[in-house]
Parts: structure tokens; sequence; C-alpha cells
């Protein structure tokens, strides 16, 4: 039950991340046009009329959200698994927004990457919270 609630944690702290990434990117660089047209071609107009910096940060986004989503779910359940489960989670989801809205090469291979290089961090940064409470008892 407890690994079920880090990964369920994980992923709500992961996609609140990259709503807050895209928040950001939205306020700093607004978009004139509706972005919800179910025009493809008009999407992928707007989506290239983005600036630089607002795709960056939202790349940032894609690595700093599974990144968090997955140390916390290794914080709370200590399995390594359940990192790696939250960053798929998030990978998926990456990649039907991929099949949805049309991005640069650049942006798409990025939507791999990046989570993947982020649940990566996660693991390499995650320690277990308490190492000395284990030795302690066993003396």
């Amino acid at each position: 039950m407890r690994k079920l609630f880090a990964v369920a944690a994980g992923c709500l702290v992961a996609f609140a991340l990259v709503a807050l990434f895209d928040f950001i990117g939205s306020a700093l660089y607004p978009v004139s046009g509706d972005i919800n047209a179910a025009d493809t071609a008009t999407l992928a107009a707007l989506i290239a009329s983005i600036p630089l910096p607002a795709k960056v940060l939202m790349v940032v986004g894609w690595l700093a959200s599974p990144l968090g989503g997955a140390w916390l779910a290794l914080r709370i359940a200590d399995g390594h698994w359940v990192g790696w489960v939250v960053t798929l989670v998030f990978l998926v989801a990456g990649l039907v927004d991929q099949a949805m809205l049309p991005h640069p090469l650049w942006m798409q291979i990025c939507a791999v990457v990046m989570p993947l290089l982020g649940g990566w961090l996660a693991q390499k940064l995650h320690h277990k919270p308490y190492p000395e409470i284990g030795r302690a008892s066993c003396r």
C-alpha cells in the first residue's frame, strides 16, 4: 500500500510541476490565438510561434517534473522501481502529448530523453532517509 501511495504522490507532484513550468512559460511568453483549435495546421503554427525560451522552459519542466516526482516516490517507499513507474507514467503522458500536438523534432527527442534523465537523476540523488537508524537497531 505504501508503494502504491508513493507512485500516486510522485505522479501528482510530477504533473503539478510540469503544469507549473507550463504556467510560468505561458505567463512570460503569452501566445496569441486559439490554443484549443482542432485544426492541426493552426496548432502547428501556434506552437511554431512560441519563442525559443518558452520552449526551453517547457523542456526543462520535462526534466524537473519526473525528477521531483520520482524522488518523492523513492523517499516515501524506498523501492527503486517506484521512481521508474512515476517516470514511465510521465513519459507515456509526454508521448501522448507529442502525438496530439505537433512539436519541433528537437522537442520530440527531448520528450523522451528528459523524463528518462530526470528519473535516472532521481535514482542517483535519492539516499535512504535515515541510514543510521537501521544500524543502531542491530546493535
